[in-house]
């Protein structure tokens, strides 16, 4: 049955924010020396991934809006976005938060950043995307089963 808006267990940029603080808390009270800290061949690539997951986090924003659908998951979708982003990945938004986790970890050598990296990617698979890939199949049924052949949900 369609519903007014997907399911979802969490806020995703909730997710984005809690899990990277958690991350330096723990890297402070339970360092794990893993990745050397002040490292450039670290650091440049930290900047690079920060970089392209603001990219797709911005980018997949402005698609929304200038679509004229809802940017907030927990509302409804008004139509299907395929521009921007959306060209390449149905999920631009949620990767660039998993990214986020890596740009983290590399740049200023946040070893639990690499763990949140995992623990944002399930928290948004299982939580927000399988959730909203149902409710979008509802909502816009062939054409968006149309849409899934065509993008990969991540990479």
């Amino acid at each position: 049955m369609k519903k007014d808006g997907p399911d979802i267990l969490v806020f995703p940029p909730l997710v984005s924010v809690v899990v990277p603080v958690v991350a330096l808390l723990l890297e402070w009270l339970v360092p794990l020396g893993l990745l050397p800290l002040g490292q450039l061949w670290l650091i440049l690539p930290g900047v690079v991934v920060f970089g392209i997951a603001g990219w797709l986090v911005l980018a997949g924003e402005r698609a929304f809006r200038q679509a004229g659908t809802n940017v907030d998951p927990r509302k409804p979708s008004l139509l299907l976005v395929r521009d921007g982003p959306f060209r390449f990945t149905r999920n631009p938004m949620y990767l660039g938060m998993v990214l986020f986790q890596i740009g983290i970890a590399l740049t200023f050598a946040v070893d639990w950043a690499l763990i949140g990296t995992v623990v944002v990617w399930a928290v948004l698979h299982f939580g927000v995307v399988l959730r909203e890939e149902a409710y979008l199949t509802a909502t816009f049924g062939a054409d968006y089963t149309h849409y899934c052949s065509e993008r990969r949900r991540w990479v």
